[in-house]
């Protein structure tokens, strides 16, 4: 839905700022915009409001996420459209796309909607998986559509160290009794696997990021990662009336069984030389890249060189 700037999934949960202390941080739901009052409908979730609502200026909420049932895969190999299909898993290789027919250059392979958007917030990264737990007897497709992702089995011990830290945080934020280990575990994987698989949302296009909106699909997300991509992703988030929409189109031709492999950092990555690639993909995303260009361009280096590259690698690419 299409405010005066500000555009929102109807269903989205919203927390209320700078109207009043008592109301401050309440939570609330996306029910539309009032073009004429030019203002947002919102209801209270707090039970003691008892469903009420009221009509709110954009300035005054924050956005926490969005779960979409809807736009959850409900499994199986083929991607929407059928042009592209789940790998095959390889030894050392998670999963991945790869295309399912003759691919020409430009062609769009596939169009989605993301299932989960979430604010860069690893508190309502949790509310919103809880909330999704919560409704899995009535309607699984989008917890089933999360836990189908990778939990950043190849994140660096730096990585894993950050994710479980910020569980305890989630914890100790959320109720005073004192977290057990499995349940600390349990946190820190929902953020590990929305961390390897999240993509950024907005104006300036879909990708790999660290900052603003972002959203999780249930075939975006398993595109890998490579220097020398052979598709690239288009955010339609500017386009009415397909909000959060993205798409995947064909760099080059490609034939059935071929890798679509996007990049996943700035356009500008593909442009550095392979230590400072390995460098940001490592510290944003949490593998070190063996794609075939790292690789080929490692080994045209000295032998010292290319060993200390090397020896942090904990995965030839990202395939999750």
């Amino acid at each position: 839905m299409h405010g005066l700037a500000e555009r929102l999934p109807q269903h989205s949960t919203v927390y209320l700022t700078g109207l009043s202390p008592d109301l401050e941080g309440e939570p609330c739901e996306v029910l539309g915009f009032d073009p004429s009052a030019k203002r947002w409908l919102l209801r209270f979730l707090h039970p003691r409001f008892e469903n009420q609502s009221c009509q709110v200026p954009e300035q005054c909420f924050t956005f926490g996420y969005c779960v979409q049932p809807g736009a959850a895969a409900l499994g199986g190999s083929a991607a929407p459209g059928g042009a592209a299909r789940e790998a095959k898993r390889r030894p050392g290789l998670g999963r991945g796309l790869e295309a399912a027919e003759q691919l020409e250059q430009g062609q769009v392979i596939f169009e989605e909607c993301p299932f989960l958007i979430t604010a860069d917030d690893v508190n309502e990264v949790c509310r919103a998986y809880f909330k999704m737990r919560a409704a899995s007897g009535d309607s699984p497709g989008a917890l089933d559509a999360f836990n189908r992702l990778s939990a950043g089995e190849h994140f660096s011990q730096e990585a894993v160290q950050r994710c479980e830290a910020q569980a305890a945080q989630v914890w100790q934020a959320a109720t005073s009794r004192a977290a057990s280990p499995l349940e600390l575990r349990q946190i820190a994987e929902v953020l590990r696997r929305w961390e390897a698989n999240r993509f950024l949302q907005g104006a300036g296009g879909a990708g790999r990021g660290r900052a603003g909106r972002y959203a999780l699909f249930s075939w975006v997300s398993l595109l890998n990662h490579s220097c020398q991509p052979s598709a690239m992703l288009d955010s339609l988030s500017a386009l009415q009336p397909e909000d959060g929409k993205s798409r995947v189109k064909a760099l080059r031709g490609l034939a059935p069984g071929e890798a679509i492999c996007i990049n996943y950092g700035p356009p500008e990555l593909l442009e550095w030389d392979v230590a400072r690639r390995r460098e940001y993909l490592q510290r944003q995303n949490g593998f070190t890249c063996r794609c075939p260009r790292c690789l080929t361009e490692a080994k045209a280096k000295p032998q010292g060189e290319e060993k200390s590259d090397l020896v942090s690698s904990v995965a030839e690419c990202s395939y999750t």
